[in-house]
């Protein structure tokens, strides 16, 4: 884990492309299945929430991370 708040908020924007891309994945998965000729992508879809619920996990530990090292830096 990174231990300055720059280091801390270029991860932040890391997860953030992530999970931009992650969300045009599954857009994509969405618009390709065709229920009348039997297309799903029921598992893939599935991977990609468990993909985007990881990441949006990790953000919120940089997120806290961040917080808490401007706490430190700057105690009430």
């Amino acid at each position: 884990m990174p231990t300055t708040i720059p280091e801390v908020e270029a991860l932040i924007k890391q997860y953030d492309s992530e999970l931009k891309a992650i969300e045009d994945a599954f857009r994509e998965l969405v618009a390709s299945e065709d229920p009348a000729k039997g297309v799903f992508h029921a598992s893939e879809i599935h991977e990609n929430r468990q993909q985007k619920n990881i990441a949006e996990v990790n953000r919120q530990f940089a997120v806290n991370r961040r917080n808490r090292l401007r706490m430190e830096a700057e105690p009430f």
